[in-house]
């Protein structure tokens, strides 16, 4: 219905212009023809794909925006998602950036540096044997990427979607879609395939309004919804923390890996020995990752009296050293310790993990405790929800049931997790939700809009407006991706990543972009 009243309102305008102006009418008419020929088109498109998905023969291209050695959740989340599907017998591409060797001692842990896409794709294949647990048959192709200092994140190079071959564009999932499209300067991804899907991993309007404030947030909120609209048929948000956008579903569709659920069926049968350690908190050491409202619950059981909780807190980040000061300031008792592996034999003894953060979209870290047989303290928040299924979860309201949830568990031994509880967090069940999701793609409500089009055409003439569109680049905040009309040269169009990102270089140095006027958030 709401489709209609905005065919018919652009109907009326388009009348009133053929009588005021006609040749504004003549522009207004040409663009409603050709969205009306898009939506057939796209119609066809998911008639035809939904004919495939009955059959399970369809291929499916993913593409993040992250790879390990970088150990984030873009990176080590859809590599996963790629080999399970492969597992479950689709057909799968998996797209990653590639950085240029000066870029990856950006981000790149210790002195892992590769010269050329091969050896890092065997090093992401041998990460997925020995860590990921699984081996699988997919493909795996580099896109051209810049790492940018403003944001701490990769942006990509140049049109992406080039990376794949007509054989390989049925459905195309698209993780962290906002962040892929920001200066997308290639085709419509919605063009290019029958059917895209995006992933929505970061709540990246929490960290505008602590960084950047209530404009900044306001503007990036919008600029999402408008990315999302134009770019992608359906959006998965993994947590109802996210923003609402357009043609959105929440579904959790991460899972973890099997190490930690082997952990949590040897600690059932007591192959570990007793878990004697007590509470612990693990991730990046942000203010905003709850690590103030840590100190304000412990700092109130100080207050009302209570025997004192010991808490352990691993992890490093740009807070640590003020996060310590204000612990020692409040004479609480908290010991920290530098990153470690949560699969690790450190991590095991413990049995209660605790996560007061709300700046979380789904949070990998407490998926990880539940696996592993320990009870999780979280909040009562929408990016929790899922959690809230499982008989070892110990949900919250306020700071005082906070500490009643926790004393709680220290008290008690948590329940070997079910069947059905293993199923909900392992890989397996979520490459299950994934393809419902796609096979429940309608053709009622995932069409491309007239407002769909309309934020498409604006953006794709800004990106691709030659040397007008690296200023606008620039004065937006691109960092190193500003300057791309150079791409538009028959050369570069079908150069491989390594001679793009080099050249690249040799135009915007690292640590030589532009300062940003404004921009999004850091994503970490």
């Amino acid at each position: 219905q709401a489709a209609e009243r905005a065919r018919q309102a652009s109907l009326r305008v388009a009348e009133l212009l053929r009588t005021l102006h006609p040749a504004a009418w003549l522009v207004v008419g040409t663009a409603l023809v050709q969205h009306r020929r898009s939506r057939a088109a796209k119609r066809g498109d998911l008639r035809e794909i939904r004919s495939q998905v009955f059959t399970d023969d369809f291929h499916i291209a993913i593409v993040t925006t992250a790879a390990l050695p970088w150990m984030t959740g873009t990176a080590i989340n859809p590599l996963l998602r790629a080999a399970y599907l492969s597992k479950a017998g689709r057909s799968v591409t998996l797209a990653v950036p590639w950085l240029h060797p000066r870029e990856q001692g950006l981000v790149f842990p210790g002195k892992l540096r590769f010269a050329d896409p091969q050896a890092q794709e065997r090093h992401i294949r041998l990460w997925l044997a020995e860590r990921g647990g699984v081996r699988a048959d997919f493909r795996l192709r580099f896109y051209p990427a810049r790492y940018d200092l403003d944001r701490g994140s990769i942006l990509p190079l140049g049109d992406v979607t080039g990376c794949f071959e007509a054989g390989e564009c049925d459905v195309c999932v698209l993780e962290e879609p906002e962040h892929l499209n920001w200066y997308h300067s290639g085709a419509n991804w919605r063009h290019r395939f029958k059917l895209v899907i995006g992933v929505v991993h970061t709540n990246y309007l929490y960290y505008a309004r602590m960084y950047a404030g209530a404009a900044t947030a306001a503007v990036l909120k919008r600029l999402n919804e408008w990315m999302c609209g134009a770019y992608c048929d359906r959006v998965i948000k993994l947590s109802g923390t996210i923003q609402p956008l357009p043609r959105a579903v929440v579904c959790n569709v991460h899972g973890v890996r099997s190490e930690f659920l082997e952990i949590g069926r040897r600690a059932a049968r007591s192959h570990f020995p007793p878990r004697r350690a007590g509470a612990y908190f693990l991730g990046k050491v942000l203010w905003a990752k709850g690590h103030r409202l840590l100190i304000d619950y412990l700092s109130l059981q100080q207050s009302l009296g209570q025997p004192p909780t010991h808490v352990d807190v691993y992890g490093g980040g740009e807070d640590l050293a003020e996060v310590e000061v204000e612990a020692a300031a409040r004479e609480l008792r908290l010991s920290f310790f530098p990153p470690t592996d949560h699969s690790g034999a450190t991590l095991r003894r413990y049995k209660v993990f605790i996560n007061p953060s709300q700046s979380e979209v789904l949070s990998t870290t407490t998926a990880e405790a539940l696996a592993m047989g320990k009870f999780v303290v979280v909040q009562r928040h929408p990016s929790n929800d899922f959690f809230m299924q499982f008989r070892n979860t110990l949900p919250y309201d306020t700071p005082e049931e906070f500490l009643q949830q926790l004393q709680a568990a220290l008290d008690s031994e948590p329940e070997p997790l079910s069947a059905e509880e293993r199923r909900a967090l392992s890989w397996e069940g979520a490459t299950d939700r994934f393809l419902e999701v796609v096979s429940n793609c309608t053709l009622s409500d995932v069409l491309p809009t007239l407002g769909d089009h309309a934020t498409r055409w604006v953006h794709a003439t800004v990106q691709k407006g030659g040397p007008v569109g690296d200023r606008l680049r620039r004065a937006s905040g691109a960092g190193p991706v500003w300057k791309q009309s150079w791409l538009a040269q028959e050369k570069w169009r079908a150069a491989p990543p390594t001679e793009i990102v080099e050249a690249s270089i040799l135009a915007t140095p690292p640590g030589m972009a532009p300062v940003r006027a404004s921009a999004a958030p850091p994503r970490r």
